[in-house]
């Protein structure tokens, strides 16, 4: 791929790069005791297990639609399997590249219960991906754009190790944005979101490639079994501490942005500003 866009001064890249840092900021900023080394996705990661054999999954079916001349798959920031496997079942081999050690645990019992053996896994940032890694039919990058702040790097490694076609998933909006009106009670600032994928288009669309994006779904809101769940779930994603000084400010204000409601599963807890969150795919080609 041509880099002769490097010289553009304020590119969509510089854009995206400042939006991620100053998010990062912020986050580093409201936590205690702040440790880098520290998986974060490991109290996660059970939770993003799924049944590889799970049918009508809308996603994994518009996937294999988009893939379907792809034999090989690259599954970046793939995670627990969630997608990886279910394609495994009908693609000749797929590899996932994830940083957590907690989530491809996660994938490794999952393909060993389902007796997958095609799926192989890399725990290492995709950026710092070496020269010897294969290149791929097809690669999927999902919800995992959001907090890359070397995007610049991170889609020139997908593009090089990429034959065919790369495919993207992101929220219109970055996947907690629907918590920016509480961080900024808890916090007292504005928060600074995170790039999605408009923004995705901008850098892809300035380093030269010709993607394609289409609206897959606007999703329902975020809903919690109970307040208890909803105070817990949120104290994690807005680094609050129980029993302190934020932790009175955000029970406040969940006492007014959390409704009741009846969902398919019973009574829930529906959050204020989740609706309308659109899901949109992304795609290029190489062909």
């Amino acid at each position: 791929m041509s880099k002769a866009y490097d010289h553009v001064k304020d590119s969509a890249i510089q854009r995206w790069r400042s939006q991620v840092s100053r998010h990062h900021q912020q986050s580093i900023s409201a936590q205690e005791k702040f440790n880098p080394s520290i998986d974060f996705w490991e109290q996660y990661a059970p939770n993003f297990r799924n049944d590889p054999f799970r049918e009508n999954d809308a996603i994994v079916l518009k996937l294999l639609e988009e893939f379907q001349d792809c034999q090989t798959i690259l599954d970046i920031g793939g995670g627990a399997g969630r997608l990886a496997l279910p394609l495994a079942l009908v693609k000749k081999a797929v590899t996932v590249v994830d940083s957590s050690e907690a989530m491809l645990s996660q994938l490794n019992m999952s393909a060993e219960e389902a007796r997958i053996e095609n799926v192989k896994c890399v725990n290492k940032l995709w950026e710092e991906i070496g020269d010897d890694f294969c290149p791929h039919d097809g690669s999927i990058i999902s919800h995992v754009t959001y907090g890359i702040e070397d995007i610049e790097k991170f889609i020139l490694n997908t593009s090089h190790y990429t034959a065919t076609t790369v495919v993207a998933l992101s929220f219109s909006e970055s996947p907690q944005a629907y918590l920016g009106d509480i961080w900024e009670v808890v916090h007292d600032e504005v928060r600074v979101h995170l790039p999605g994928a408009n923004e995705l288009m901008d850098v892809l669309v300035y380093m030269g490639l010709k993607p394609e994006m289409e609206l897959l779904e606007t999703l329902s809101p975020h809903n919690y079994h109970s307040h208890s769940d909803a105070l817990q779930d949120i104290r994690n994603r807005l680094y609050v501490n129980a029993n302190s000084e934020k932790d009175v400010l955000l029970k406040d204000s969940l006492t007014r942005m959390l409704n009741g409601v009846v969902s398919s599963d019973g009574d829930a807890y529906e959050l204020k500003g989740s609706v309308n969150r659109a899901l949109c795919l992304i795609r290029w080609d190489f062909t």
